[in-house]
């Protein structure tokens, strides 16, 4: 049997869920603290590319971090700002590139963006978060042709990104939570951003679709404002 990245992300999912019913169960009636109505929320994850064929085949995601501020003004309801950054880098051996004539093409995009998101609690220490971004983002790409060139390249668009967090609570202002989102961004690859007319074995049409990627990891949240209701 074949084991994809669908399989390994709902496997993450319900051991999770699994832990937090065991961990509410075995903490019934401690201390745990709540996430309360001012709250900071930081994550780490990995992104793997989706759409546009040659970017989803050459595509190395190094790491999508992301941090935000956000406030309840309804119970459960949550508005925040934040910032996010993503790096990417293609491929040498996906592009076929000889030792003489490495592309260290690096792709890193830079947003800024407004939250909306609903926490629903599980169990007394366990809570999934649903929260949907959106923002405007710069695109900056580099590669060795245009560093030799003293080229630089830098787009702007805009970006949607819904996502779902899983948190543990703790009995400390901290809480753990797993991430799963997806990015949606009204910009493309194509060879130019990187200096290129076009990579060998790829046609026009590989360079199709905007930016999309899945984006898995791990993250971690701090309360403020101590009172124990939201």
């Amino acid at each position: 049997m074949k084991i994809n990245k669908s399989h390994i992300v709902f496997l993450l999912i319900t051991l999770l869920m699994s832990t937090g019913k065991i961990f509410s169960q075995e903490q019934r009636g401690s201390d745990v603290q709540p996430i309360t109505k001012l709250f900071a929320k930081a994550n780490f994850r990995v992104p793997f590319a989706t759409s546009n064929p040659f970017f989803r085949e050459t595509s190395k995601g190094i790491v999508e971090m992301s941090g935000s501020l956000n406030y309840s003004f309804i119970k459960n309801f949550y508005l925040g700002a934040g910032y996010k950054y993503t790096y990417y880098k293609l491929s040498e051996i996906k592009l076929n590139a000889s030792p003489n004539e490495l592309y260290d093409a690096k792709i890193q995009l830079h947003g800024f963006y407004g939250e909306l998101s609903y926490f629903y609690p599980m169990y007394d220490n366990f809570l999934i978060e649903g929260n949907i971004q959106i923002g405007r983002e710069t695109i900056k790409t580099s590669s060795r042709t245009c560093n030799v060139n003293g080229a630089s390249n830098s787009k702007l668009g805009l970006f949607v990104s819904p996502n779902l967090n899983f948190y543990l609570l703790t009995e400390e202002v901290f809480s753990f939570h797993f991430s799963l989102g997806y990015n949606f961004s009204s910009n493309g690859f194509n060879p130019e951003d990187v200096c290129e007319t076009s990579f060998s074995g790829y046609k026009p049409n590989a360079y199709l679709g905007n930016y999309g990627s899945l984006n898995v990891g791990l993250g971690i949240g701090i309360s403020f404002v101590k009172p124990r209701n939201l």
